[in-house]
């Protein structure tokens, strides 16, 4: 989903180029989450339908929400008592943000069968970039 830009308009098909689009990327999307994962995920290279590649990137999903809560914890406890309450706060509308990110995108398949794949998705996409910014900002504070 994060390589496909494509600009929709009411009436040209949006659940046809969701899916296109979709499609697209998810062989990337899977490719890059079966070399992060500690021990490949057979299944999730060969997955065929809907259910079997949503069981996928809801453990992708998982797997980054947990690298993305560990990074915030280290960051947390790096800073001082004014630093956490803005990063409390941050992370708080980080994560009202991301929820309705998903459900933005996901309405492009109102309705089908890829709009739960298309949600957990952008979910999965977005808190991996967020688990790379909380741990490089922690990074930078060891120096």
């Amino acid at each position: 989903m994060r390589w496909c830009r494509l600009r929709f308009r009411e009436g040209q098909g949006i659940v046809l180029m969701a899916a296109l689009c979709w499609v697209g990327t998810a062989h990337i999307a899977w490719a890059d989450a079966s070399q992060q994962a500690s021990a490949p995920n057979r299944q999730c290279e060969n997955a065929q339908t809907t259910a079997a590649m949503r069981e996928c990137e809801n453990s992708r999903f998982e797997r980054a929400d947990r690298k993305m809560d560990a990074a915030y914890q280290e960051l947390l406890g790096r800073l001082d008592e004014p630093g956490r309450v803005k990063l409390r706060h941050a992370q708080q509308a980080w994560i009202k943000f991301r929820d309705a990110e998903a459900a933005f995108r996901a309405d492009a398949a109102r309705g089908g069968t890829l709009a739960p794949l298309i949600r957990v998705s952008v979910l999965a996409d977005l808190t991996e970039s967020r688990w790379e910014q909380l741990s490089k900002q922690a990074q930078e504070m060891k120096k």
